[in-house]
């Protein structure tokens, strides 16, 4: 059971996750948490406890002000990004339709060389 519990502190510290510890019935009993972590927890628990309530909705709007702005943020990123695939497919689309093009003028001069040499005659006399 330790070397279990020590190659879990492992890997918590190299992924830098959480991990939540199941006792033998499958229930969640522990929460693995990088002291840190838990350090801001704790001292912003103790922040909001002093707050009044008109300084803890002044919080809340803030906090709430900071994530719009960066789901904001992540939209536009992600906007960006459909942009520039939408228009490389847009090039693709008129890079196949220039090359499309091209083979049917190929084929059609084809086409055309070949019926101009079909209406001619040839006529093979032996040489003596």
């Amino acid at each position: 059971m330790a070397n279990n519990f020590k190659k879990l502190l492992e890997l918590a510290k190299k992924t830098g996750d959480n991990c939540i510890v199941l006792d033998e019935e499958g229930n969640p009993s522990y929460v693995l948490v990088g002291f840190d972590d838990y350090q801001k927890m704790v001292l912003n628990r103790s922040q909001l406890a002093g707050l009044s309530e008109s300084e803890l909705l002044d919080k809340i709007n803030q906090d709430i002000a900071v994530w719009k702005a960066s789901t904001q943020n992540e939209s536009l990123d992600n906007w960006q990004i459909i942009q520039s695939a939408v228009g490389e497919l847009n090039k693709n689309n008129e890079v196949a339709e220039n090359h499309e093009k091209s083979l049917n003028q190929a084929k059609n001069f084809v086409d055309t060389n070949d019926s101009d040499l079909s209406n001619e005659k040839y006529y093979f006399e032996p040489v003596d």
